[in-house]
């Protein structure tokens, strides 16, 4: 009885705590800022991000060459403790990264915003980690003083429109033709979240 209980105590804490599991292991949430990252997490990083059926909905694209975004992602990183206007979470299942967000502050007289950017590998989509990646970074974001937070996406992108959309962020508008890929433009959604 008393093992039955412990294991049903063990399951709802994993519910309560990281929402969905894949499997046996729960999705862990970690603070780039706190982490210190092995060559292999820069190597699944830049493997998340310039995965094609990532990358095609990518608006903003540094690179598709893995080993040049390993080396943006490790350079990036080095920086990230002394860099107080930016988050960076990564998602892990089973000691892998399968996703990771990422908040910039904006500059000048819109410092208060922040630009959202979020991939999660495919191999995890429909799982409700992206979710659970761009909520704790809207937790943060509130944390560190950001009054409104940004995403910008294809408008042909309903899985990001409705992660957002979980996350709190609501659409302000359709930018028509904004968005050259492939040969062909398209339409660019603006949501934001504004925190009072």
């Amino acid at each position: 009885m008393i093992k039955i209980t412990y294991q049903i105590l063990i399951n709802c804490i994993r519910e309560v705590v990281v929402g969905r599991t894949l499997g046996a292991m729960p999705l862990r949430i970690l603070d780039g800022k706190d982490c210190v990252f092995r060559d292999e997490d820069f190597w699944m990083l830049a493997e998340v991000e310039t995965h094609p059926e990532v990358m095609r909905w990518n608006i903003d694209v540094y690179t598709s060459d893995r080993n040049e975004m390993y080396r943006a992602f490790k350079e990036s990183l080095e920086k990230l403790r002394v860099e107080k206007d930016k988050i960076f979470l990564v998602g892990k299942l089973n000691d892998k990264v399968v996703g990771f967000v990422g908040v910039k502050r904006k500059s000048g007289g819109m410092n208060h915003i922040g630009e959202v950017g979020i991939s999660v590998h495919p191999n995890y989509w429909n799982n409700g980690f992206g979710t659970r990646l761009l909520k704790t970074a809207v937790k943060k974001a509130m944390e560190k003083g950001f009054l409104r937070l940004e995403v910008e996406t294809l408008a042909s992108n309903k899985a990001m429109i409705r992660i957002a959309e979980k996350a709190g962020f609501k659409i302000e508008g359709v930018m028509k033709m904004r968005i050259k890929k492939d040969g062909k433009c398209e339409d660019e959604v603006l949501m934001g979240i504004v925190f009072q």
